[in-house]
């Protein structure tokens, strides 16, 4: 078991001012077996009321909405977490996590490779085959995909980050009837948030990270999860103008 202090901040710009902004957040720790958040802290700016809730994939969001012209909106999670890996949840384990979505198809030349390279076994052992495998054929690189990038697209760009590398796991798993999600979340250090893929064995979870090809243990603290990304941003909105927007986020992860 280890306990650490968390910090996730984002930040988001619009290019002119927007009103009557409502979103939703995806900020804080799960609460589950292994996984335990702690004094937990979120602030918005402009301040605003926030109402909680959990969505259809058990996590728990908050609503908000800011009615006057602002051309700026951050929000700031803090605070502890326990985990213990060991404690793993079979809470949540849905058929329909074994199914592809829009972001996780297996198509194009995606399919090709798998086709080309598939085997057969259990849902761990197909999980520590692939994830080597696309360790070693797909290139973590920043900025050649974007969070609407599908697995079969990042693949035919040959490079991505660990959403990419999380959806080509899950296409490949859902086509051999494994159930598997996307888990967002953080790691130890500070940076960008995280993602990985947890694998359902027929009894608990198992975290699997595709782009670090290893196994997660108590340095992941979960956010969120769900089919894919979309089921797992930290923020999503809608507003009034015609503003473009753009999104910065900063996280930090240390034992203590």
């Amino acid at each position: 078991m280890k306990k650490f202090l968390y910090s996730l901040r984002a930040d988001l710009l619009f290019s002119e001012p927007v009103s009557n902004h409502t979103f939703v957040l995806r900020s804080v720790p799960l609460s589950e077996p292994g996984q335990e958040p702690m004094r937990i802290s979120l602030t918005c700016q402009p301040g605003c009321r926030l109402s909680e809730t959990f969505d259809g994939q058990g996590n728990k969001v908050f609503l908000g909405s800011i009615e006057n012209k602002h051309t700026f909106f951050s929000f700031c999670s803090t605070g502890e977490v326990l985990v213990d890996s060991s404690q793993r949840s079979s809470f949540g384990a849905a058929a329909y996590y074994r199914y592809p979505t829009q972001l996780t198809t297996l198509t194009g030349t995606l399919k090709d490779y798998f086709e080309a390279n598939k085997v057969e076994g259990a849902p761990i052992a197909l999980a520590e085959y692939w994830l080597t495998k696309i360790g070693t054929d797909f290139r973590y690189q920043k900025g050649v995909t974007t969070t609407v990038t599908a697995a079969h697209e990042a693949w035919e760009l040959g490079a991505g980050v660990c959403q990419d590398f999380a959806h080509i796991l899950l296409a490949f798993l859902r086509t051999q009837n494994v159930i598997c999600r996307y888990v967002a979340g953080l790691t130890t250090g500070e940076g960008a948030s995280h993602a990985w893929v947890e694998v359902f064995d027929g009894e608990t979870w198992i975290g699997v990270d595709p782009t670090h090809q290893r196994f997660c243990d108590d340095n992941y603290v979960k956010i969120s999860q769900g089919p894919d990304f979309s089921f797992c941003a930290l923020e999503r909105g809608v507003f009034m103008g015609a503003a473009d927007q753009s999104m910065s986020a900063k996280c930090k992860l240390v034992e203590i």
